[in-house]
């Protein structure tokens, strides 16, 4: 009887740590949403290191222009580098500390970027500016999905738990 008592009491302690592991460890998500009824666009878990572009037409030069960014150590959305083809009102024309500006694989860009985005940015999408994202090896043409909206974009905290069931934020980030 003692024994069936000490294994209930150790099979119950492993389920408490179990659940108490699955809503301490952190989980975060890029996620970009509709600013007008918060609907999810994308949600994807991330780390630091991981990348994502923001590719538009230029209104005024109608060119492309990359913007690269990426997330640094502490879950911040950090611009790190602009690409563009061409140089032009409304365009980058110089770098600034230490930046580089360079011409490479056939564009300008200016590289060597280090700047913090505020939270959550703000990105508005024309339907057509013809605006795509990508991250790893998906690429989203947000102005065919969305058409003219605002979106944000911002890094989620979660638990571990909840981005397992599917839910929302329990953690504030």
């Amino acid at each position: 009887m003692l024994k069936k008592k000490y294994i209930a009491l150790f099979s119950l302690s492993i389920v408490i740590i179990i659940i108490i592991v699955l809503f301490i460890i952190p989980v975060y998500s890029l996620e970009l949403r509709s600013f007008s009824d918060g609907e999810i666009v994308f949600s994807q878990k991330v780390q630091p290191g991981d990348k994502f572009t923001l590719k538009y037409t230029h209104s005024v030069a109608k060119t492309p222009v990359w913007e690269i960014f990426t997330i640094d150590k502490d879950y911040q959305i950090v611009l790190i580098e602009t690409d563009f083809l061409d140089h032009g009102a409304g365009l980058p024309y110089a770098s600034f500390g230490e930046e580089m500006f360079v011409e490479e694989d056939g564009k300008f860009k200016i590289k060597n970027m280090h700047r913090v985005m505020p939270s959550p940015i703000y990105y508005m999408v024309g339907e057509i500016r013809e605006i795509f994202f990508s991250f790893k090896n998906m690429e989203i043409n947000l102005s065919l999905l969305l058409g003219d909206k605002l979106l944000t974009i911002e890094i989620d905290k979660n638990n571990l738990l909840n981005y397992l069931l599917g839910g929302r934020k329990l953690i504030n980030g």
